[in-house]
């Protein structure tokens, strides 16, 4: 019955997070590294905490909602000598990279294609920072966490 899997879904946005100038690997569904090295950086890894489900027909029209986590890696937070204004000189211009990415018409058109019954494929916030989702390997990073939101309606 369901259109999308967790799979299909990540696979599309790291494609497009792939193009964003500066970005070095946004690593595909399954395919998250154990392990960062900083020539590798800046990359980005994925996971789907949840879904919620939601009935909107009798028993055969659903909503699928999906919360996609993209956790960019810019830097280890203790390179440039754990100077902030250097790591963040790195780090913030990403934020706006997103934001144009994923509110550029044509690449949400692209998304919606490429992820048949989505009626919502949207970027939902960025934190900037550090912290536990941003360490890898035992490293601290300095990055940004993204949420996306995708929606699918699913029937028979």
């Amino acid at each position: 019955m369901a259109l999308l899997a967790e799979q299909t879904i990540t696979n599309q946005l790291a494609s497009l997070e792939r193009s964003i100038v500066g970005v070095k690997n946004s690593y595909d569904y399954s395919q998250n590294p154990d392990s960062l090295s900083t020539a590798m950086l800046p990359a980005v890894i994925h996971y789907i905490p949840e879904f919620s489900s939601s009935l909107k027909a009798h028993h055969n029209v659903w909503a699928n909602n999906f919360i996609v986590r993209s956790i960019l890696f810019v830097a280890p937070r203790q390179s440039s000598g754990g100077q902030l204004k250097f790591l963040e000189n790195q780090a913030i211009p990403f934020g706006a990279k997103w934001r144009d990415k994923f509110q550029a018409d044509a690449n949400l058109d692209t998304l919606f294609s490429n992820l048949p019954g989505t009626v919502k494929v949207f970027l939902k916030s960025g934190n900037y920072g550090a912290g536990e989702l941003l360490s890898i390997g035992g490293i601290d990073y300095i990055g940004f966490v993204f949420q996306f939101d995708v929606v699918e309606m699913v029937g028979n």
